[in-house]
């Protein structure tokens, strides 16, 4: 696979760049030019030329020229025509030119384009993640939205760091695509790729490291995991205003280990937070289009807002007839104040490794109003096996009860709690006592399913009279923690 020359390349991605960014909306306008100018300069440090009189492709070519000079000048020009133009098709186009660049860099100035026509054929958004992941050992989680066929993702990885005596992302991922055109029998075009590599290992000293890269345990492509995927939100109080909160997000696809990826924070107001949902959840699934694996919403609540009927939450809030989250995801709360107290988890841990490894011995335990809080939490602390308790107040209120009953909980490290947003009274009785059988708590999330499920089948005009609308479950796993987040401001303690 020969190509141009080291100089042409250059060059000519260069021409690519100038041209992507002369036909963008922002550069032809004098206003948006300048704006880009001052947003570049600014991140760069760099005196840039305005665009003035120039002819605007050779002004636009100037500007690509002077960007590609500086320490990741090129991603700060793609990044800042972003911020103008928003993921447009111009901004994705340039944004593959850089990382074009980037990867020609790497491999020290090589045409790279000869790899162009095999790999522009894997398109599989969910096979293209699989084999990013897979070479680079889980530390890309997610495809950038531009790298939509073989071709990008290879560019992209070249550019991401490796480990000392690790095969380089890009390098791997091509030794994993060429295991796939096996399997669908292209293996003139494998052995193509197979031969460019073993040359690159050998130019760079890497050929040990690429006779010691394996795909035996590479899962096969269209295999759905079993494991489900995440969609966490937190909702962290302002610390200031009371009907303010900052809403942090993780996205977590990875079915070989759990490796949470952190989306925006923002802050937001108490009645802006279900529309913000809407859109996460919408994001969330345009990203995983092609995924194959159930998906699970957690919410990640504070004190404050565990009264909210979060699972009934809608998607498409827009349409004529909106979705509730619990039609189309198993929804779950969590607590925030017990993530940020650390205190509370060496017991939270013992609990769950309780309710996940002996199940069957597991138990629940139901409060009363009529038992204080000190002694609901000696009880629960004398039996390692209670792991999960029912409310006798819902909490989210003024109630003191309700608040002194959860913080009995989470001090006692109790991962799973059940209450009545509503007023059921013996129809959650016997709904709670279903939900938590004898033969164990195994299934409790899928029992509370079932009876949400008959609550949507009465449909928005009856569900409301229904205890499955009014059931919350709180199932806090402590190994599914997330990443930080940079809100701040959180309270400690529920109390």
């Amino acid at each position: 696979m020969e190509g141009r020359s080291a100089a042409r390349v250059r060059n000519e991605l260069l021409a690519e760049m100038a041209g992507v960014l002369a036909a963008t909306d922002t550069v032809r306008r004098q206003a948006g030019a300048e704006m880009l100018v001052q947003d570049v300069s600014a991140e760069l440090r760099l005196s840039l030329d305005p665009r003035q009189d120039q002819p605007l492709g050779l002004w636009s070519r100037h500007l690509v020229k002077r960007c590609a000079e500086a320490d990741e000048g090129l991603q700060t020009l793609a990044r800042c025509l972003n911020y103008a133009e928003q993921g447009s098709v111009n901004v994705l186009a340039l944004w593959r030119l850089v990382d074009e660049w980037e990867a020609t860099a790497f491999f020290k100035d090589i045409d790279l384009r000869p790899l162009r026509p095999v790999l522009r054929e894997i398109r599989s958004t969910s096979l293209l993640t699989t084999l990013a992941r897979r070479a680079s050992h889980s530390r890309t989680q997610e495809l950038e939205a531009w790298c939509d066929t073989g071709w990008e993702v290879f560019l992209h990885l070249a550019g991401n760091n490796m480990a000392v005596d690790e095969l380089p992302p890009s390098m791997a991922f091509l030794s994993l695509a060429a295991e796939h055109l096996v399997k669908e029998g292209r293996t003139e075009e494998a052995e193509d790729l197979r031969r460019w590599n073993r040359k690159q290992a050998r130019l760079r000293g890497l050929t040990e490291e690429m006779a010691g890269w394996r795909q035996e345990d590479f899962p096969p492509p269209g295999e759905p995991s079993l494991l489900p995927a995440y969609l966490l939100i937190q909702f962290e109080p302002d610390g200031v205003d009371p009907d303010n909160f900052w809403m942090a997000h993780w996205r977590q696809s990875d079915a070989d280990g759990w490796h949470p990826l952190p989306g925006e924070t923002v802050k937001l107001h108490r009645d802006e937070l279900p529309a913000a949902v809407d859109r996460l959840v919408e994001q969330a699934e345009e990203r995983w289009s092609d995924l194959r694996q159930p998906v699970v919403i957690e919410f990640i609540l504070p004190w404050t807002l565990l009264a909210e009927p979060v699972e009934w939450w809608h998607k498409e809030a827009d349409a004529a007839v909106p979705t509730p989250l619990v039609m189309d995801y198993t929804v779950v709360v969590r607590s925030f104040e017990r993530l940020r107290r650390t205190a509370w988890h060496r017991p939270w841990n013992n609990r769950w490794r309780q309710l996940k490894d002996r199940p069957a011995e597991s138990r629940s335990f139901w409060s009363s109003p009529d038992r204080s809080a000190f002694h609901l939490e000696r009880e629960l602390k004398d039996d390692q096996q209670i792991v999960c308790l029912v409310l006798s107040a819902p909490p989210g209120s003024d109630s003191p009860l309700a608040q002194q009953e959860f913080v009995a909980a989470l001090r006692a490290g109790i991962p799973a709690i059940l209450w009545d947003r509503g007023d059921s009274g013996t129809a959650f009785r016997e709904a709670a006592g279903d939900i938590l059988q004898e033969r164990g708590l195994a299934g409790v999330l899928e029992r509370t399913r079932r009876w949400r499920d008959q609550a949507l089948a009465l449909g928005p005009e009856g569900w409301h009279r229904h205890v499955g609308r009014h059931l919350a479950l709180l199932l806090d796993d402590p190994e599914r923690m997330p990443g930080p987040s940079t809100a701040g401001g959180g309270s400690d303690s529920a109390g």
